[in-house]
């Protein structure tokens, strides 16, 4: 019975949430590999992220990366000074975000957002609408938000894979 109150009252804050989401105010520009200096990335709590993460880090070496990890209800996982947990208990009533290094992290601009999420829940869809990243790049999944879709990719690691030769093949004229 407590299960199913907390999923009606978090029902709730997430239809809130999507009643208050509104698109941040940001410039979308494609960069070259070679000129991005900064990064924020986002992903879903998971076991294989320590593989993709090493790639992600050796391909994108030099640059400043960022890290937002939403923690979905029943995994246990550390906020550290480098990473940035968002949790549904983040989310109050009024869909207002109660979690001030998420905001603080969502006002700060990017050069590149690498979003890794496999789904897209109300919480989700709020950072990726709220970033002042100059550009985000995600896998095709329903109500996904972003400038380059990379198609055919299901898993993360598909999509790091992927990922730098695509960002080598933007060139400016």
């Amino acid at each position: 019975m407590k299960k199913i109150l907390n999923n009606l009252l978090h029902r709730l804050k997430e239809d809130s949430l999507n009643k208050r989401v509104g698109n941040s105010t940001r410039e979308v520009e494609y960069k070259e590999k070679r000129e991005i200096k900064t990064c924020l990335v986002f992903w879903s709590a998971d076991t294989d992220q320590n593989k993709w993460f090493r790639k992600l880090e050796s391909d994108f070496a030099g640059v400043k990366m960022d890290k937002l990890c939403f923690i979905p209800d029943g995994i246990e996982m550390l906020e550290t000074d480098d990473l940035v947990a968002v949790r549904n208990a983040d989310l109050g009533f009024g869909g207002k975000i109660r979690n001030g290094r998420l905001i603080a992290m969502l006002g700060c601009k990017y050069d590149l957002f690498i979003d890794l999420n496999k789904e897209t829940t109300a919480l989700i869809k709020f950072v990726l609408q709220h970033t002042q990243a100059s550009c985000i790049v995600g896998m095709k999944k329903e109500g996904g938000v972003a400038d380059i879709v990379i198609d055919e990719v299901t898993e993360p690691f598909g999509l790091v894979n992927k990922l730098n030769v695509i960002l080598s093949g933007i060139n400016k004229y």
